[in-house]
């Protein structure tokens, strides 16, 4: 019956409209009751927040808002929830809706929960807490030990199913549009050192949870590809895990390249570069690290919270070497890697070469505003390339 009328109201409430309230967080309150957080930010990135109860005892679905929204907005957060409530009934748990904050407190690790219990721990905490690096910590000091019994008991279905659900939960980007930039919201970050640590749990018996659990290893190594700034902000742990063992790498790709294929989706920035990698083709692993580059610049231009990306493109520039951004703007005359990577954070030997190359570029965009299609944007490089000029060579006439 609870299935039922969920069911009924999602095939009677079907609609295209695309709500702007996003999901935060959630916690079961009774056997069929559950408590939702949504929010969105204004344009000054302030959260505007709205809680949800929904009951689904009876034989319609029961909705109390926190705040009246418009009858559009609240359907569709309705449904969103519903659809979450069915995802969570796929799995089996041990924990009781009243029983959470109990267990959280005693901190008792040897007692073995299910995967799905363990993600709604985090889902109690982040919604009584809020989505901080000490709420990320607390719920790490209790999937942690879990994990490492897991492997000690050789459960690798429960490890890596434990994994999965936790990156379903975590690897969301939202968007938000403000009056000058848009705003990414994620929480991924505050996982990064804690999947380092997995990461390396895995690698250490890889070829168990290969040949233990393929699809569902591939299915997490899949989810992790997709969410690129994630990957990369872990790619020396991931890139390891990836790469390691032959069997495992060449099974990955196959997975990639069919999924890729079936859903009609355009290359990955994070398997181009790791295929780069381990088919040691130096031109192929310099333009996938140049499209890791572009990719950081599109965001530190598009988004006002960028520092996650930054360190990601600084990572790169540290392993690759200063040539790499200025053969990037050699290639692409785009004054924004320099805006990005200021030249004055360039040793001082690659200022002559970057001066040259910047010369060359006015000329090219001198010789493209000829045409009225490329006047518009050629003339805004030019006066970047000339504030460059100005402001990182202001010795240079005088020295000649």
């Amino acid at each position: 019956m609870v299935h039922a009328c969920i069911h009924k109201y999602l095939s009677e409430h079907r609609s295209n409209y695309q709500g702007k309230y996003r999901c935060h967080s959630c916690v079961q309150t009774k056997q069929y009751e559950h408590k939702f957080h949504y929010y969105i930010r204004d344009t000054q990135f302030r959260e505007i927040n709205v809680f949800l109860t929904l009951d689904y005892s009876g034989s319609k679905i029961r909705s109390i808002f926190s705040v009246d929204l418009h009858e559009q907005e609240e359907e569709y957060i309705i449904k969103d929830a519903l659809k979450q409530i069915l995802y969570f009934n796929e799995y089996h748990t041990l924990l009781k809706c009243d029983d959470f904050q109990e267990y959280i407190d005693c901190k008792n690790k040897e007692i073995m929960l299910e995967p799905l219990d363990y993600r709604n721990i985090l889902d109690y905490l982040e919604y009584h807490r809020g989505i901080n690096q000490e709420t990320i910590d607390e719920f790490y000091e209790i999937f942690m030990p879990y994990l490492e019994k897991l492997v000690k008991m050789e459960n690798y279905r429960k490890f890596i199913d434990s994994v999965n659900l936790l990156l379903d939960k975590i690897l969301y980007e939202y968007e938000w549009d403000g009056t000058t930039a848009k705003y990414l919201d994620t929480q991924y970050q505050f996982h990064l050192y804690y999947f380092r640590k997995i990461i390396r749990m895995v690698f250490e018996k890889l070829d168990v949870f290969y040949d233990q659990v393929k699809e569902s290893l591939l299915e997490a190594i899949w989810k992790l590809c997709t969410s690129q700034r994630f990957a990369f902000a872990i790619m020396t742990d991931f890139g390891n895990l990836v790469l390691s063992h032959y069997k495992v790498t060449k099974a990955i790709f196959k997975y990639v390249d069919n999924y890729l294929q079936d859903n009609n989706k355009d290359k990955n920035i994070v398997v181009a570069y790791l295929k780069a990698i381990f088919e040691s083709n130096y031109e192929a692993f310099k333009e996938s690290s140049m499209d890791v580059i572009r990719f950081v610049m599109n965001d530190m231009l598009t988004f006002a919270n960028h520092d996650l990306q930054l360190a990601i493109g600084n990572s790169i520039v540290r392993s690759e070497g200063y040539d790499l951004l200025i053969n990037l703007f050699s290639k692409d005359y785009n004054t924004f890697v320099f805006v990005c990577f200021p030249i004055s954070t360039f040793p001082k030997e690659y200022h002559e070469k970057i001066r040259e190359e910047l010369e060359k570029a006015i000329r090219f965009y001198a010789g493209r505003m000829e045409h009225d299609e490329y006047r518009l944007s050629s003339f805004e490089q030019v006066s970047n390339i000339n504030r460059l000029l100005m402001e990182n060579y202001k010795e240079y006439g005088k020295n000649e």
